[in-house]
This record gives structure tokens, sequence and C-alpha cells, in this order.
């Protein structure tokens, strides 16, 4: 076993390996065979289900050769910047469904209170003080006026 193991490390020096990106290749290829696989067994007699399945199949075997070829390329600059695209697309996919607004506790509301900063937009969290009061936005680093009740 030790034997295999350097033989595939020494095959494997210089590759670029897996990443987030060759894992959601090999996701959406198994998703896509078992459409494939779905539409293949609903449609066992009819010909535009059997068209279907013969192309999610091609799309499945093309995304695993195209998988394993990230993998097991020498280019290593291309496919870290192919990853770091995947990555900044999945970002912005996840950021449409997190919520802007942090949930308030009972505690935060009662002790403390939230301003935006007037020129960057920032959410300040502001210690419930009567009166008026200059506070410097750490983001941005400017300096507003805030009147507290």
């Amino acid at each position: 076993m030790g034997n295999f193991k350097t033989k595939l490390a020494r095959f494997m020096y210089g590759r670029y390996g897996a990443d987030e990106l060759y894992y959601a290749l090999f996701l959406f290829e198994i998703i896509v065979l078992v459409l494939s696989t779905v539409f293949q067994v609903l449609g066992y007699n009819s010909t535009p289900f059997a068209i279907v399945s013969a192309v999610l199949y091609a799309i499945s075997i093309m995304t695993l050769v195209f998988a394993i070829y990230r993998m097991m390329s020498r280019k290593i600059d291309r496919r870290r910047r192919e990853n770091m695209w995947f990555l900044r697309q999945k970002s912005k996919f996840k950021n449409l469904f997190r919520s802007k607004k942090r949930r308030l506790s009972a505690m935060d509301t009662a002790s403390h209170i939230f301003r935006a900063c007037p020129h960057c937009s920032a959410t300040l969290r502001l210690p419930r003080k009567s009166g008026k009061h200059t506070v410097r936005c750490p983001r941005c680093s400017r300096t507003f006026k805030v009147k507290v009740k």
C-alpha cells in the first residue's frame, strides 16, 4: 500500500489537484447523470425522453472529463484563476440570499441604538446615552453628529 501511495504522490507532483470548482463540477456531474437516468427510465419507449437522456448523459461525461482535466493539469496559475472566479461567483450568489440586517436581541435594543453612517452607510452600534454626540465611523473614519433621545 505504501508503494502505491508514493507512486501516486510522485505522479501528482506538479499537478493542480482538487479544489472547490472540481468538487462543484463533480457534484453537477452526479446531478446531471441522475437526471439522465430518470429521463431514461421515464421515457423507455418515448423518443423525446430518450434524446433528452442522451444529451444529459453527454453533458455529464463532458463535465467529468473537464473536472479530471483540471485536476491533472500542470497549468496551476490558470486553474487557480478559474477557481478564484468560481469562488467570487459563489459568494455573490450566497450574498443574494443573506440578510443584510443583523437580528437584534432585546438586550441589544435596550442598551444600544443603531445608526447608519451618512458617508459610507455602515450600520453602527452606539451606546444609548441621551444627548448630542460626535461619532467616528470605524469604516470610513469620518465624524458625524448623532442625537439620541
